[in-house]
């Protein structure tokens, strides 16, 4: 048994070595220049040696009925894929884009001219389209018709001939929703059936490399991507019940939205102040969001909203005391004190303490020095939604089944007098 085992690891390795071998191969496509031999006729080469991959692995299945093979075959077949929509693109954009690429003349794909080019997508999708649906079929039977359209969108998105920051942003935005969405529907199991979804996450990898490595790239690039693998990492997390992957999920997630804040065109004249006091409520909705969605991890995010807002809040009342972080800093203040206050945790009763102090003494003084709704007016408003606030939560504590002490003004205790 042991020997038996050795060997089909042995098996395994050689099938993975040669899967290896037939993706490089192909990977220098999109980079090799062939100076006796025209674009057209190394993609047309490309394609051929593509095509014949479903025929050997249907050999393998059927012929010498070994599954294992067939399977690894049909994988490294959909990896091919989405180097046929780069070639394709740089055919595309050679007839249909600006001309300004600021390509190497390696990486560069020309057609001979629109009509060309057209036809080679054409003659693509109508060989490999069919070729990926029989391949997902093998990899998730039942779903293999809504993952070959999501494929073929996300394909199409690589074509556009625009290789603007935006247009890649904006491209691969709806591959990766098409990709979560699929998962969220099928809910895969097998590993067969995760391979094909994360095959549809091809395309957007194709688009951020070919961004990265040949043209420009922006803050909210970066934030599209960063954005996309918090969300991956805490459907992973939910999905597999690790409370630990979904946590980290908050990492990435404060570096996306820094980058939205920083790229944002709506903030380029905002104060720094004002960017960084949006940084905060932007990550703590974000943060919200991840608790209301996951019931195991519901207080770590609620207090990572929490600090994060709390630390923020601070450090603008430090370098730019502004009457609106004031109001923030009695806000969360006091919403730090009451948690102390029940919990009995002296360091958030006193942080608390400290942070709403800080804000209330900035807010009068703002107050005191300009006659401006900003200041008498914002403090006074605050105090009585404040107070509003506290009956309503007296009136839902009753109603829970824990009731507070009702005092009414009209029932005095009579004075005894001795």
């Amino acid at each position: 048994m042991a020997n038996e085992s050795k060997l089909q690891q042995l098996f395994h390795l050689l099938r993975l070595c040669g899967a290896g071998m037939i993706v490089a191969a192909a990977g220098t496509f999109l980079v090799q220049s062939w100076d006796e031999t025209g674009d057209v006729i190394r993609y047309l080469a490309l394609l051929g040696t593509t095509a014949l991959l479903p025929a050997l692995a249907y050999t393998c299945g059927i012929r010498f009925r070994e599954g294992r093979s067939a399977r690894v075959l049909v994988v490294t077949f959909l990896a091919l894929v989405p180097i046929h929509a780069g070639v394709l693109g740089g055919f595309v954009l050679s007839q249909f884009g600006d001309g300004g690429t600021g390509l190497g003349s390696a990486a560069e794909w020309v057609a001979p001219s629109p009509f060309a080019a057209i036809m080679l997508v054409a003659a693509a999708a109508a060989i490999l389209g069919p070729l990926t649906w029989g391949a997902l079929r093998v990899l998730a039977r039942w779903h293999a018709s809504l993952l070959t359209a999501a494929s073929a969108a996300g394909h199409a998105l690589v074509l556009i001939p625009d290789r603007s920051v935006q247009a890649a942003t904006l491209a691969m935005a709806p591959s990766l929703a098409a990709a979560a969405w699929c998962a969220w529907r099928m809910k895969p199991e097998t590993r067969e059936a995760k391979l094909a979804v994360g095959f549809l996450l091809a395309p957007a990898l194709v688009i951020a490399a070919r961004q990265v490595f040949f043209y420009d790239v922006s803050s909210g690039f970066w934030a599209t991507i960063l954005g996309a693998f918090a969300v991956g990492l805490f459907l992973i997390g939910r999905r597999s019940g690790d409370t630990s992957v979904e946590r980290v999920a908050f990492v990435p997630a404060v570096f996306a939205t820094f980058a939205v804040i920083v790229d944002s065109p709506l903030l380029r004249h905002a104060s720094l102040s004002s960017q960084w006091l949006l940084y905060g409520w932007v990550t703590g909705a974000a943060c919200l969001g991840f608790a209301w969605a996951s019931k195991r991890s519901k207080g770590f995010f609620i207090g990572a909203a929490l600090a994060l807002n709390a630390f923020t809040t601070g450090t603008t009342l430090l370098y730019a005391p502004r009457p609106w972080a004031a109001l923030q800093a009695i806000a969360i203040g006091l919403g730090l004190m009451s948690y102390g206050f029940v919990r009995g945790r002296k360091g958030f009763l006193h942080g608390g303490v400290a942070l709403a102090g800080s804000g209330f003494i900035v807010e009068v003084a703002h107050a005191i020095e300009t006659f401006e709704a900003s200041g008498w007016l914002a403090l006074a408003g605050f105090g009585g939604a404040l107070v509003a606030f506290t009956a309503w939560l007296e009136q839902r504590s009753r109603l829970a089944g824990s009731p507070v002490p009702d005092v009414k003004l009209s029932e005095e205790r009579p004075v005894e007098l001795s």
